[in-house]
């Protein structure tokens, strides 16, 4: 479990996240979303120590981020896996080199160890006969497995996602959602995934946080988002067609 309590950040006088308080729990799909420009990404960054918050505490379990050795820092990286929004493969690399990469970063596993556990995730991901391939000669679609695939590839305790399903197709980001909650469900990894897709939202929502100009306004979940009394939600969640159109009695 990862705890936030009373996190404020600021940039050049500006605050751009007022006193957030929340849990991100395993085996569910935990969601920030907001608005662009409402701090989703800045907790993000946060959560995964890219900044320091100026106040409040991240825990990862009972221990505080803040708190933390060199050592204890880099144990924790171990147990980390990011899915950054353009996949960020290594355009030199091929895919099952880019899965294998954590791997040459933080094991001294065998060459045979390592692609035999890269093609074990790569499988996962519904990934095959593509081991030598580079990443400009797959789809998006499958540039986000592999990159998917190369964040599990240490079986990570925590996931964090951003805007997995940006650039993507419709059908391809339902596929994609879907392949992100059964994995989190299978290995019970706390997954944490920032977004503003309220399909996205609607599919995999185990629990919703929603921020707006950089407070936590609302939390609840993809069955209880539909009908809140929260009229800055309602309001972002109707800015989206289907979701207005389910409100409406349409859908």
């Amino acid at each position: 479990m990862i705890k936030v309590e009373n996190l404020n950040k600021s940039f050049d006088g500006v605050q751009v996240l007022k006193d957030i308080n929340v849990q991100y729990e395993p085996g569910k799909c935990n969601m920030i979303i907001g608005a662009s420009g409402s701090g989703k990404t800045v907790l993000l960054k946060n959560l995964i120590g890219l900044l320091e918050p100026d106040s409040g505490d991240i825990c990862y379990g009972d221990k505080k981020l803040s708190e933390m050795s060199y050592y204890e820092k880099k144990s924790l990286r171990q147990r980390i896996g990011i899915l950054f929004q353009g996949s960020a493969l290594f355009d030199f690399a091929t895919v099952l080199e880019n899965v294998m990469f954590p791997m040459d970063f933080f094991t001294d596993w065998s060459v045979s160890e390592k692609k035999e556990r890269a093609r074990y995730f790569l499988d996962k991901v519904h990934v095959t006969g593509s081991d030598d391939k580079y990443p400009n000669e797959l789809s998006g679609g499958m540039q986000k497995r592999v990159g998917i695939a190369r964040a599990i590839a240490l079986n990570p305790q925590y996931l964090f996602c951003d805007e997995p399903n940006s650039g993507l197709d419709p059908y391809t980001s339902i596929l994609i959602d879907r392949l992100i909650s059964d994995l989190t469900k299978e290995f019970n990894m706390t997954t944490v995934v920032n977004t503003h897709d309220m399909n996205s939202i609607l599919e995999m929502g185990d629990k919703i946080g929603f921020i707006y100009k950089g407070s936590m306004l609302w939390q609840g979940d993809k069955n209880t988002i539909l009908n809140t009394d929260c009229q800055e939600l309602r309001d972002f969640v109707c800015s989206n067609t289907l979701a207005r159109n389910i409100i409406e009695g349409r859908g």
